[in-house]
C-alpha cells in the first residue's frame, strides 16, 4: 500500500467509525487494501459483514461484497441480504452490489460522474446498509 493510499484509506476507515454508532455499524476493521464493516440489520437483528476492496482507490472505484465473518470471504447466497434483488444481487454468478460509487455498478452502467454519483467509502456503506435496510 502506497503512503498516499494507505492515508486515503485510513481516513475513511476513521470516518466510517466516527458514523458507526449512527448507521448500526458494529465494527470497522481495516487490513490492507480490504475494509471490513459488519451491522446489524435492524427488522431481523441479524449481523452481516460486508467487503470493500479498496485497491487502487480513489483513482479506481471499491467493489463491495458481502462475506462470511469468519472466513472473510464470499461463501454463498446465505451471507448476503435478501432486498428481493434490487440493489443486493445474491442469485447473480458472480453476486455484487449494484449501487452507484462501486465498481460492479458502473461497470455495468458506465462511468462515474462525479457531479452525480459519490464514491467515498464512507458514501458506499451508508448506501448499502440503507439499501439493506429499505427492502427485503
Amino acid at each position: 500500500m502506497t503512503d498516499a493510499a494507505a492515508v486515503l484509506v485510513g481516513e475513511q476507515v476513521d470516518a466510517l467509525r466516527a458514523i458507526a454508532p449512527h448507521i448500526g455499524i458494529t465494527a470497522v476493521e481495516q487490513q490492507g487494501f480490504s475494509v471490513f464493516v459488519s451491522f446489524v440489520r435492524r427488522r431481523e437483528g441479524r449481523q452481516y459483514t460486508l467487503r470493500l476492496n479498496a485497491e487502487g482507490w480513489p483513482a479506481q472505484l471499491a467493489s463491495a461484497t458481502f462475506v462470511d465473518p469468519t472466513s472473510r470471504e464470499d461463501v454463498g447466497p446465505e451471507v448476503w441480504p435478501a432486498d428481493g434483488e434490487q440493489a443486493i444481487k445474491r442469485t447473480s454468478n458472480p453476486r455484487f452490489i449494484c449501487l452507484p460509487g462501486i465498481r460492479e455498478y458502473h461497470a455495468s452502467h458506465g462511468a462515474l460522474q462525479p457531479n452525480v454519483h459519490n464514491s467515498s467509502l464512507v458514501s458506499i456503506v451508508q448506501q448499502i446498509i440503507a439499501a439493506v435496510e429499505a427492502r427485503g
